[in-house]
């Protein structure tokens, strides 16, 4: 420690007064080391307190992922918690090692996970904005992982609840919001997190075109699935969409395939006609009212029924029998 003497004639007069001066000149001292120091390294308090956007880290094509969901009390009582996490194709399997290939095959872009956290309640979600190459793949990784036995939402385009989880899809992006722990007001917080993100995204609320050529009637809910490929598990086969029918042992499916040009799709029907002649039987053609296929009887599935109209070909694996199968795939052809 560093002191002064005092060297005045009225000091010298004074031993109390010499040691108030030399306490008050250690005090001084301190004070401008401390400012020193201060400069030199850590910013003022005031300034400290000014953290960096959210966004910084990020790369331009992921800001307009951010400015999608809840700013910090976008809604009430919720605030962001730290800095968001950034993944692309090469970095997936990092946040979701196992999946990852999945969402590969369904036109994954990037994702941008943000934790929110609420005073109040104590409670954290997990927001994860998944950006795919249109809105064919954000519908098929959220028919993926759908649970027809959750709790269907008007939010976005559509979304579930399914305990402390809720998946939503509008436009290109698929939504997941997940919390660690239930609590009475967690679904309630879930809804409105997802109603904000779904406003903010403000994409066009319709599942994919092709699905509005399936017959409704039997239709189970929920049942629409993009199968991008290894359709009919066939490796050729690639775009497909598919629905169920039916209850129970009943069930069936029913297929539909586009192709760049009826050349390809009568290909396609022709290799799929002769791998069930390898597995099984081709047991009748069809010419009308379609433009060519057949009925077959395969080792899994059972009935088959199969035909080609313009640049499609549908596929009814397992109908109740062969005129209700073939009624179905040419209402989906039409």
């Amino acid at each position: 420690m560093v002191s002064f003497e005092c060297v005045s004639p009225l000091c010298a007069n004074s031993s109390t007064s010499g040691k108030r001066n030399r306490v008050l000149a250690v005090v001084v001292l301190c004070g401008v080391l401390a400012g020193c120091n201060r400069s030199a390294g850590q910013p003022p308090a005031s300034q400290q307190a000014q953290a960096p956007p959210l966004a910084a880290a990020l790369p331009d094509s992921a800001r307009s992922l951010l400015g999608w969901l809840p700013a910090d009390n976008g809604v009430p009582g919720w605030l962001r918690a730290g800095q968001p996490r950034h993944f692309g194709p090469g970095t997936l399997w990092e946040h979701i090692d196992g999946a990852a290939e999945t969402y590969l095959g369904f036109g994954f872009e990037e994702l941008v996970t943000v934790d929110y956290t609420n005073a109040a309640t104590g409670l954290q979600v997990t927001v994860d904005l998944y950006r795919m190459s249109d809105a064919v793949g954000a519908f098929g990784i959220y028919a993926q992982e759908t649970n027809p036995a959750a709790e269907f939402l008007a939010v976005g385009a559509e979304g579930y609840l399914n305990g402390t989880a809720l998946n939503l899809w509008a436009g290109s992006c698929y939504a997941k919001l997940t919390s660690g722990k239930d609590h009475p007001s967690l679904a309630a917080a879930l809804r409105a997190l997802a109603a904000d993100i779904g406003t903010r995204i403000g994409a066009d609320a319709k599942r994919p075109v092709q699905f509005d050529r399936f017959p409704t009637v039997g239709l189970v809910a929920h049942s629409f699935k993009v199968v991008p490929k290894d359709v009919l598990g066939q490796s050729f086969l690639t775009g497909g969409f598919e629905a169920e029918y039916g209850t129970g042992k009943a069930a069936w499916r029913l297929t539909l395939i586009p192709f760049e040009g009826a050349e390809k799709a009568t290909a396609a029907l022709t290799r799929y006609r002769e791998f069930l002649l390898s597995n099984g039987r081709v047991t009748k053609a069809l010419s009308a009212p379609v433009k060519g296929g057949f009925v077959a009887q395969d080792s899994y599935y059972g009935l088959v029924v199969a035909a080609r109209s313009g640049a499609a070909i549908a596929v009814a694996l397992g109908p109740p029998s062969e005129q209700s199968g073939l009624d179905m795939v040419t209402r989906l052809l039409k």
